[in-house]
Order: C-alpha cells, then structure tokens, then sequence
C-alpha cells in the first residue's frame, strides 16, 4: 500500500522592487518561508525528521539589484485556483514583493540560458563623450576580458560572447541601457561583471548603479514558465 501523499506543482511569479532589494537571497528564502506559513495554504512539506516547506528559487537575484521576473517553486497538497494563491500570498508577503502570477511549471529552471536587465549609472566626475567613447571600444572588442569567481576559484573568462547590449545612452544626468546576458547554472554572468570588464578596460567604474532584471529565457529565447 502507497501511504505518500500526492502534491501539486506551483510556479509563483513575484516581483522584487524598491527596499527590498538590499535583501539578500537567504533572507528572502526565510521571508518566503514565513509568508507562505501565514497564507493559510496547504502546502506539502518535505518527509523525515525534519520537515520544511519545499521551495525551490529558479535563478537567484543578485543583492542589490531589483526584479519584475523573479519566481519560486512549491507544492501544495490540495487543489486551489492560481488567482487564489497570488491574492493570499499577497496578503502576507513583505513590502517590496509582490506576487503576479501563479501557473504549473513549464520548463526546467536547468533550461534557463539567459535574462535581460535595465541598467542605469552615473559619473559625474566623467566626461560623457569620453566615457561613450571608451565603453564602445571596450565592449566592441572580439575579446572582453574578467576575472570570475567559481566554486573553484578564480579564472579569467571572455564574456563578449555571452553579453548583448542595446547602445548606452545619456539623458538627465544618467547613462542607461538594456542588456541580455548568458544566465543559469552552466554560466551566470553578473551585470557586475560587465563593469568589471569596463573598469579593467578603462580604469573607471560607473557610481550609483542601478540593475532591474526584466525577463528570463531559456535556450530557445522562450520566456521562462
């Protein structure tokens, strides 16, 4: 006889904005946790001695940096419509989350290849015409040299290859841009990373960096679901 108790598959949608994000990822594990225990839904917990709630972050957010594609993973152990579970973990979820979609998963966050980001700084010590000037030297280049810090240690990479950016733009005092850069577990590049080159490149680093994450893909350039 088979007493395990079957569970159901949510893929929850949130977004991560203002104050909240100077909270760091394990932070955000132990807000979720406390919400979804406040949200009155039956959740399935994992077995044995002991028992937590399952969740499970499909690409971890860099402190600092804001969000409208974030998405976590659980399960819960009796039906309830998807509207239902985003209005009652709204309802507990700390200032600055925001829940905007439940759904079942589609995809594999092993799948994810890359995501997008609105980018914007500023340099008020530098020279706008030079500034544009030495940044599209240094990300025109066949090579963009970094050094990247893996479980392994430190290596030198070239991420030219696994960055796309729109062109950098100056209005009202701020440089902005959009960029898509390689994500997920086989390579995660960091929009730090892009600065780092840049600084390396030009021996200026932009101040007052401001990076929102806007969606996330996977290798077919289909939004992850």
């Amino acid at each position: 006889m088979n007493d395990m108790i079957d569970f159901i598959d949510i893929r929850l949608f949130y977004t991560k904005t203002g104050s909240a994000k100077y909270i760091s990822h394990l932070d955000v594990m132990r807000a979720f946790q406390r919400a979804l225990k406040r949200s009155k839904i039956d959740f399935w917990y994992t077995e044995g001695y002991h028992p937590h709630l399952y969740l499970t972050f499909a690409l971890p957010l860099s402190l600092g940096y804001e969000s409208v594609a974030e998405s976590v993973d659980f399960r819960l152990i009796a039906p309830m419509p998807y509207e239902e579970i985003v209005r009652r973990i709204n309802a507990v979820l700390p200032v600055g989350f925001k829940a905007i979609a439940a759904c079942k998963p589609k995809m594999d966050a092993k799948k994810i290849r890359w995501a997008d980001y609105e980018i914007s700084f500023s340099a008020e010590e530098k020279d706008t015409e030079q500034l544009l000037a030495d940044w599209y030297r240094c990300f025109d280049r066949e090579e963009v040299p970094v050094i990247k810090k893996t479980k392994s240690g430190e290596k030198e990479i070239n991420i030219r290859p696994h960055i796309k950016l729109s062109k950098l733009e100056f209005k009202d005092g701020r440089y902005s841009l959009r960029a898509r850069l390689a994500s997920g577990v086989e390579l995660n590049i960091n929009p730090d990373l892009v600065f780092e080159a840049f600084k390396v490149f030009s021996g200026f680093r932009p101040e007052d960096i401001k990076v929102r994450r806007t969606a996330v893909y996977n290798e077919k350039m289909e939004k992850f679901r």
